[in-house]
């Protein structure tokens, strides 16, 4: 007897920790970041989304970092799934479970400017995306030709405390915006200045990179804007998400070994970036004289050539080791690498 007394009491003893260290967990949970990004997403709700498709859809997202939480404090709160709202919502990973039940009863203004810039366009593209997007706004105060002129004189522009400390640190002296301007959903005030949609797309860059990202970009041999560069090059060279990193290597062998002892890229995307024309010649352009001519001119050209996506940030950032050193695309997009010139010369008569 004495014995099964000293079991149940271990038995409720254990089941009571156990009960503390549940409730520690959950009421910890619900309140703590879902993650370390501050980057703004955008997020839908679909009317008639039930409360599971909703948590699977923020951790699809990256945006919610365990479903039961979400599921469970939706069971203690009805009250609160009752005001959810369907539309887009402006998320952020740094969201706790409290703060998400709270934002999704608050749906974007349907008046506001809602608009995608593509990944790979240049800056003069995206001044002309945005100028479409705020046209249909009577009481527009965005001007295209001030957005042109503020990434071309970043010095002019009034941006906040924390963007300024950002681009002194990671943007060299003189150079314009191209490759700051993060592509991405966005939704703005339809009367939102120039200068905020400015700003707005460069704090995104800021924000998409995580801490683990800025701890390899500040130990690697090159700068910040090299990689970004090199990220430019990727995304605009890169047909499919799994070519990225095998295309980044090609490239740093290029720059660090050369091909035939020679530092050349002999990227067509970078011959296409000064005549701002995606489908020039690019057999024509290889005869011109310019610092973006990486057939002629060694080394990285003298600055992005499009303003690249997060997926090429990563394959600038951890590049895919292999043999070899050229790769083309044959007209169903597929890529062909091939580790010699002799090699490349027979896929580019077989597949060109």
């Amino acid at each position: 007897m004495k014995n099964l007394t000293v079991f149940l009491f271990g038995f409720i003893l254990l089941f009571a920790v156990a009960g503390i260290a549940l409730y520690y967990w959950y009421t910890n949970s619900i309140i703590m970041p879902n993650g370390s990004s501050k980057a703004s997403v955008i997020f839908e709700v679909i009317p008639g989304d039930s409360v599971e498709e909703i948590a699977d859809k923020l951790v699809a997202q990256g945006l919610l970092k365990d479903r039961w939480c979400f599921v469970i404090y939706a069971k203690f709160n009805p009250d609160l799934v009752s005001k959810f709202q369907a539309g887009y919502f402006e998320l952020s990973p740094q969201n706790s479970v409290v703060d998400l039940f709270s934002l999704l009863q608050k749906a974007k203004n349907k008046e506001d400017v809602k608009l995608t810039i593509i990944e790979g366009l240049r800056y003069d593209e995206i001044a002309d995306t945005l100028a479409v997007a705020f046209a249909k706004e009577k009481d527009s105060k965005f001007d295209k030709d001030e957005f042109i002129d503020l990434v071309e004189n970043p010095s002019e522009a009034e941006f906040s405390a924390e963007v300024t400390q950002y681009l002194k640190v990671y943007k060299p002296e003189g150079v314009n915006l191209e490759g700051f301007l993060y592509p991405d959903t966005y939704f703005f005030a339809k009367d939102s200045t120039t200068m905020e949609v400015l700003e707005k797309l460069v704090s995104t860059l800021f924000n998409k990179l995580s801490p683990e990202d800025y701890s390899k970009f500040n130990s690697s041999r090159y700068s910040f804007y090299e990689l970004l560069t090199v990220a430019s090059l990727i995304q605009r060279e890169a047909f499919g998400l799994d070519e990225k990193p095998m295309i980044a290597d090609i490239i740093f062998k290029r720059l660090e070994q050369g091909i035939n002892g020679v530092k050349l890229l002999q990227i067509d995307a970078s011959l296409l970036y000064p005549v701002k024309d995606w489908k020039a010649d690019v057999y024509r352009l290889k005869n011109e004289d310019n610092p973006y001519n990486t057939y002629k001119y060694p080394g990285l050209p003298p600055s992005p050539i499009c303003n690249p996506g997060i997926d090429s940030f990563k394959a600038a950032l951890n590049p895919e080791a292999n043999e070899y050193y050229y790769y083309l695309h044959d007209s169903s997009g597929k890529i062909h690498y091939a580790k010699t010139y002799s090699e490349h010369l027979s896929n580019i008569n077989r597949y060109l």
